[in-house]
């Protein structure tokens, strides 16, 4: 039973001939203008998401996703579960897509407000916590790569600066890690239970990288339209509660998260193209400058 409405309709009816599924319907297409296809199924009551990658992602990283969503939803449920085809693989290819089948998770999207950052905290401290994966991150923890970038610009010496300063994260607190921690990337269950969704870049990593990120690239507030910021202390804090719970943090753990944070927003910097450079230069030279106000903050002074 497919929407005669939706694009791929037939391919998308083979592929779903691979699950054991009894009357399947495609209910949703998401991102239709993604070159990625995700498509909410239906059957027999029980809700479903397709994903479908292109091709020209390698074998190797699609292994990668499929892992980490078995261990961090079949085995942990802090994510969607995979469900097996009908030979007991867990993805499967076409002539043009790799695709896999995931649980529909029934919630929603959380927010930026101080109680979801506060339950995304806890859900990260839970998250690092657990063991028994052995599968490196695909993401790239060394800082080496960005030394030949923006070398045309006016910034390059104060860059290389803020460089030479970040240590190597590959030698502390490697643990299971997301890489890409915030609402946008996680969905409130009705239980309240905290579910982790889009685990391209899951797996061993470092911590301080994965809390880290939200600190410059999310709780820094950005006005397009004005150029003008304002740091969001409040979902920092909220964070860094549900986090670390009413334990202190120590100001050597504080400064490798903040240095984690300079990472992650360095690691963004050429992502949105050439014309972004110098707002996203603003936007980290910005959330740096936050970083001795919210450890005040947070130390209550």
């Amino acid at each position: 039973m497919m929407r005669a409405d939706i694009k791929n309709s037939s391919q998308i009816e083979t592929v779903l001939g691979y699950w054991n599924l009894d009357y399947p319907q495609i209910c949703e297409q998401f991102h239709e203008e993604s070159d990625r296809l995700i498509f909410k199924i239906k059957a027999a009551s029980q809700g479903y998401l397709l994903k479908g990658i292109p091709c020209e992602v390698p074998e190797a990283t699609v292994k990668s996703n499929v892992r980490a969503h078995l261990f961090l939803g079949n085995e942990n449920g802090m994510a969607p579960k995979l469900y097996p085809t009908k030979t007991g693989e867990y993805y499967l290819r076409d002539q043009s897509h790799w695709f896999y089948l995931m649980e529909f998770i029934d919630g929603r999207k959380m927010e930026e407000t101080p109680d979801d950052e506060y339950r995304i905290g806890n859900a990260a401290r839970k998250l690092h916590n657990l063991r028994g994966y052995d599968v490196k991150s695909p993401f790239k923890q060394s800082k080496d790569r960005f030394y030949s970038w923006f070398r045309e610009r006016s910034f390059v010496k104060e860059f290389d600066a803020i460089l030479d300063m970040l240590p190597d994260f590959g030698t502390y607190d490697q643990c299971f890690v997301h890489t890409d921690i915030g609402p946008h990337n996680t969905i409130l269950r009705g239980n309240g239970e905290v579910v982790f969704i889009d685990l391209d870049d899951a797996g061993i990593g470092s911590r301080y990288l994965d809390i880290g990120w939200p600190f410059i690239m999310q709780f820094v507030d950005f006005n397009h339209d004005t150029k003008e910021m304002r740091y969001r202390f409040d979902l920092a804090q909220s964070f860094l509660k549900g986090y670390y719970g009413e334990g202190k943090i120590h100001r050597e753990e504080y400064d490798l998260l903040f240095q984690g944070a300079i990472q992650m927003h360095v690691s963004y910097m050429q992502v949105y193209g050439p014309y972004a450079v110098d707002s996203l230069w603003r936007i980290l030279l910005f959330g740096i400058e936050q970083k001795e106000p919210l450890w005040e903050m947070i130390q209550g002074k």
